[in-house]
């Protein structure tokens, strides 16, 4: 007979895992993870069959998308009322497990961030004039969580604009990275209307100048540094930085993105995040050394007031992300 301290997940709890995670961002929409539940352990699977060798060659913003999918398993179940602690395999596919066990109610900072996930959405417009107040970015900066992600407000906005728009302008001209940002573009509507589950929604993109697009197309209009710059000066834009460049961090930077991105939706904000430019060869590190940053940047969020609701974004049946046994797990 099962005690309370050790009662496995019910399939109600299960469920409500399961959706949460469902919500999380992730790199072109792609949702590259999957669950397993073993009694009271929930392992969150990485799915290296998830590839976009242009976008993200080395696999870094998929890593970020698992760890923006674990901060949401971990609220979803504290929101469940219980306890959790994190461990990170060091091998095989599992990128987190979260072990659990009956507990109490969560703080009320952690149950407003559960009940914003829903909420969420990827804002890639201009945000209406203005930046958001001192305080609540500092509630923002607040949420981080992660002792080894540092979020930082960029200094020296006309460099951040100098080095963005150059990286517009190599990746707009990039035939091979084009065709495969259409190949997950998310053709929801007219004659292409695929019925999609996955993929960035095609009403998302736009035909805006950077950085209210966040992707870059072909049809991309790039204005002149000045303008970006001033674009940027309106915004509020938040640096993930890392001491280290290994999977462990890459997974901390999501749950970092994604807690502080939950922040900004309890407070009414939107917000969208670029990591497109920071997978040119040596970007990282040119910008480190130009706007003195405090580690490796592994995303840039971009935040402030909406003018207008965000489409959502299409997502794969909740079935697709529960696996009983999923090959290449702890071993």
């Amino acid at each position: 007979m099962k005690t309370s301290a050790t009662a496995d997940l019910a399939p109600f709890e299960t469920a409500a895992l399961v959706r949460a995670v469902s919500r999380a961002p992730s790199v072109h929409n792609s949702q590259p993870w999957r669950l397993r539940v073993r009694g009271t352990d929930v392992d969150l699977v990485e799915r290296a069959d998830v590839v976009l060798p242009w976008h993200d060659p080395e696999g870094r913003d998929r890593l970020l998308s698992c760890g923006a999918a674990l901060a949401n398993l971990q609220l979803a179940a504290q929101a469940l009322r219980r306890e959790i602690s994190t461990s990170f395999p060091s091998d095989g596919d599992v990128a987190a497990t979260v072990h659990t066990r009956p507990g109490g109610a969560p703080a009320l900072a952690e149950l407003a961030r559960y009940y914003a996930i829903g909420r969420r959405r990827s804002y890639r417009r201009e945000f209406a004039p203005g930046r958001i107040r001192d305080e609540d970015l500092a509630e923002l900066l607040d949420a981080v969580g992660e002792p080894t992600v540092r979020a930082v407000v960029p200094p020296h906005v006309e460099t951040l604009a100098e080095l963005l728009g150059f990286a517009t302008r190599v990746f707009r001209a990039d035939t091979a990275y084009q065709r495969e940002l259409d190949a997950w573009t998310a053709h929801t509507f007219g004659r292409r209307a695929l019925g999609a589950v996955d993929g960035v929604p095609e009403a998302a993109l736009g035909d805006a100048p950077l950085p209210a697009a966040g992707l870059v197309r072909r049809t991309t209009p790039v204005p002149d540094d000045v303008r970006l710059a001033e674009r940027l000066a309106a915004e509020t834009l938040v640096v993930f930085c890392t001491d280290e460049d290994t999977r462990r961090a890459h997974l901390a930077a999501g749950v970092a993105l994604q807690r502080v991105w939950l922040e900004a939706t309890v407070h009414g904000l939107a917000g969208s995040v670029l990591t497109q430019p920071l997978h040119l060869a040596g970007f990282r590190e040119h910008v480190v050394a130009r706007l003195g940053l405090p580690g490796l940047p592994q995303a840039i969020f971009r935040c402030g007031q909406p003018v207008s609701a965000a489409p959502p974004s299409p997502r794969l049946p909740l079935s697709d992300l529960l696996a009983q046994d999923v090959p290449g797990g702890p071993r």
